[in-house]
């Protein structure tokens, strides 16, 4: 695997993973593309994460103002910090009370 320094520029090449500091993944073809083509494909990956995680989370309204005021995905990071195992598919309604059930405790 190769690695790039983001601050010195030096590239290495280890069998090793390397986490942390100024060092990053260095892929060799993405590097060699012209800039135009980079940004681009950072576009493209962004959309397509903006995409999947509006599908994944979707957000729905209900007849509680509290409940509106927060979105699914919240409830779930936080249910997810608890350690608590849920069903993603359930609503937000689920979801929520299942999360105030935790403050309970």
């Amino acid at each position: 695997m190769q690695y790039k320094n983001t601050k010195t520029g030096v590239i290495i090449d280890v069998l090793s993973v390397i986490n942390g500091g100024d060092w990053v993944q260095y892929d060799q073809e993405f590097e060699n593309k012209p800039e135009i083509e980079k940004v681009q494909e950072n576009d493209e990956n962004r959309q397509q994460e903006e995409v999947l995680s509006k599908n994944t989370v979707a957000d729905e309204k209900t007849d509680n103002p509290t409940l509106d005021d927060i979105t699914k995905a919240d409830i779930m990071q936080e249910l997810d910090a608890f350690g608590v195992k849920y069903d993603k598919r359930s609503n937000k309604q689920v979801l929520y009370d299942l999360m105030m059930e935790q403050g309970k405790e």
